[in-house]
């Protein structure tokens, strides 16, 4: 049975994608600071901090096999540079980044002894295009789209695929305290008129965990609705 582990698995889009994957006959193990029910109905629960590598190291030795890491847990604290502090640089950069960096490098061997896997982590449209008062979020899903890159370069010879997904505005716990004006203006600009459900995004992380997309590697594919376009 393929198992899938899923950071920031307690809610948003890696619950979304958790129980994707299995209704799709996956196992799944979450990975988040704390969990409700619902999440404890999708899989094996796991309490960490993603900056912690040591624990990083010990779940995945727990949890064996892994067939696809999805990666995305994520937080964000704004200022605009002039008001932002050292202590709020920090903390995204190290959730969102080094987070991140921490299972991939976490799995990495595993996937490279059994000879392939699927890695899945999650950037966001302003990477593309900056927004005012996200420098330190900007920047450190800019940092994950190139480490996808990156690592798609060290781990393709072993048969690992390594992508990204940017989305737009996700209706989340975590932009749920974006103001209306705001949300108002970034349904506006996308084609299609709505703000994306993280359904939307777990069904592109699920497509490129499958043997349809063995050929992709190394890409960032935007998931806005054409916000972009």
């Amino acid at each position: 049975m393929s198992v899938a582990l899923v950071t920031g698995g307690a809610s948003g889009i890696g619950l979304a994608a958790a129980r994707r994957f299995k209704n799709a006959g996956w196992t799944c193990h979450l990975v988040d600071r704390a969990f409700n029910d619902e999440a404890r109905a999708v899989g094996t629960c796991h309490e960490a901090d993603v900056r912690d590598r040591a624990r990083a190291d010990a779940i995945v030795k727990q949890v064996g096999e892994i067939r696809a890491l999805i990666a995305c847990a994520g937080l964000s604290r704004d200022a605009t540079i002039d008001r932002m502090d050292a202590a709020t640089w920090q903390e995204v950069i190290d959730v969102d980044l080094t987070g991140t960096f921490n299972y991939v490098a976490a799995c990495a061997p595993g996937f490279k002894r059994q000879g392939g896997g699927k890695i899945v982590l999650v950037s966001s449209t302003v990477a593309m295009r900056a927004r005012r008062g996200l420098a330190n979020y900007v920047a450190a899903k800019a940092g994950v789209a190139g480490l996808a890159r990156a690592a798609a370069r060290d781990l393709g010879h072993a048969g690992v695929n390594v992508n990204c997904v940017a989305p737009g505005l996700v209706d989340t716990p975590l932009t749920r305290g974006v103001a209306e004006e705001i949300r108002q203006r970034l349904r506006d600009e996308t084609c299609l008129g709505r703000i994306a459900q993280p359904d939307d995004i777990a069904a592109v992380i699920f497509f490129l965990c499958s043997e349809d997309a063995r050929h992709v590697t190394g890409e960032t594919i935007r998931v806005d609705g054409g916000q972009l376009s």
